[in-house]
């Protein structure tokens, strides 16, 4: 009789079926990961990575093209003059253009982690309720865990030119460094054995392109509003979850009540801004997008801002039984369908809240700002808090 020993074929078997497990089921990055997609190469992980590619790009917010401040030109003096309000909205347009002739430059840097899905978080996904089927061979399975880590730097340059008197012109250019990781266990229901896996990687590039325009259709006493164009070039490497992979035009509209003066040189301002993002590859994957503010300025040194910012896509994140995974009920053997990890494919609707302001640094030409972002649902793949600071110069 054979020896069953340490190397008998009762642990051949056992390790056999865990060589087989993480072969057809892991998706765990190796050696030849080379991008963060690619993590996710088998059939049973694959939706995962699609869905990171196709959401996490816009998740990574994009600051407003206007400047803190405008200028206009005074006839009787023959010069430009600052207006008196600095704006502070960080991620809504105003109507009022720049002024002719005028360049405003920024720099900013922000740092995105994505921290939930669905509520869930991220590093503690799991999957053991109802044993996952093996494609390839047939055995059972279950996921104790699935955490993914990603978070972004991004630093942005942003360049507004006053072409006219009512209109501006607008190139954005985001720097990324982003950071992903993975933390799995998988186990094999038959042998109990676990198959564990902890990968780290990092890339660096460009971000989508941001080419922007604006311009002012009415000014009067009861406010502007101004008509704008964004176009987003794919220029992100969508398969590290830099980019979103298509071109994506938005027709847009930018409207502002006129500054109320509430005295000792307090001002209130309220900002309204929608359109349509609309998906050049597929317009079903197009979405609505929304933003409602309120600035409070001081004494024409500091400005303070509050805002809503939604974004509302016309499908879900994927089509139905995209997630879905062959399992076994093993009370009473039962077999079924359902998504992977507890992933849902519908409309991923997000809201936040915009908190942050500006700053007048320097002889009304360098202006400081920072922001805060901070979810007020949780559809999607969603960060706990996105924090931004930079400086601007007018000239």
């Amino acid at each position: 009789m054979e020896d069953p020993g340490p190397e008998g074929p009762g642990v051949r078997r056992g390790a056999a079926a865990i060589a087989v497990l993480a072969a057809a089921c892991a998706g765990v990055p190796g050696a030849r990961a080379e991008t963060f997609r690619e993590t996710f190469e088998r059939p049973i992980t694959r939706p995962i990575g699609d869905a990171l590619a196709d959401s996490i790009g816009h998740a990574l917010p994009i600051t407003a093209a206007s400047a803190g401040v405008t200028f206009s030109f005074n006839k009787e003096s023959h010069a430009w003059e600052r207006e008196t309000d600095i704006l502070g909205q960080l991620y809504l347009e105003r109507p009022r253009p720049l002024g002719r002739g005028k360049l405003n430059l920024s720099v900013s840097y922000q740092w995105v982690r994505i921290d939930t899905i669905d509520g869930e978080d991220l590093d503690r996904l799991s999957d053991t309720r109802f044993p996952i089927v093996d494609p390839k061979n047939g055995r059972l399975f279950t996921v104790p865990r699935f955490g993914l880590d990603l978070e972004t730097h991004q630093v942005t340059t942003s360049v507004t030119y006053g072409a006219t008197d009512d209109l501006d012109l607008n190139l954005t250019i985001p720097l990324l460094y982003s950071r992903f990781g993975t933390n799995v266990i998988f186990r094999d229901v038959a042998t109990g054995q676990e198959q564990r896996a902890r990968v780290r990687s990092s890339k660096v590039g460009p971000g989508d392109l941001f080419l922007r325009g604006k311009y002012r259709l009415l000014h009067g006493a009861w406010g502007d509003l101004a008509a704008g164009l964004v176009l987003r070039a794919p220029a992100g490497n969508q398969d590290n979850f830099q980019g979103t992979g298509a071109w994506e035009p938005a027709p847009m509209l930018y409207a502002a009540t006129p500054s109320l003066s509430l005295g000792h040189g307090v001002g209130l301002q309220a900002y309204a801004n929608g359109g349509v993002e609309l998906n050049a590859d597929d317009v079903e994957r197009s979405a609505g997008r929304f933003g409602l503010g309120l600035d409070c300025a001081v004494k024409e040194r500091f400005t303070a801002a509050v805002a809503v910012l939604g974004r509302e896509p016309f499908q879900g994140i994927a089509p139905p039984g995209f997630f879905d995974v062959a399992r076994v009920d093993p009370r009473t053997g039962r077999r079924f369908t359902a998504p992977v990890l507890g992933l849902e494919r519908d409309r991923a609707s997000t809201y936040d809240l915009s908190l942050g302001g500006r700053v007048n640094l320097w002889h009304d030409t360098v202006f400081g700002f920072a922001n805060v972002i901070l979810p007020l649902n949780r559809d999607g793949f969603r960060s706990d808090v996105i924090p931004l600071v930079g400086v601007e110069a007018a000239f």
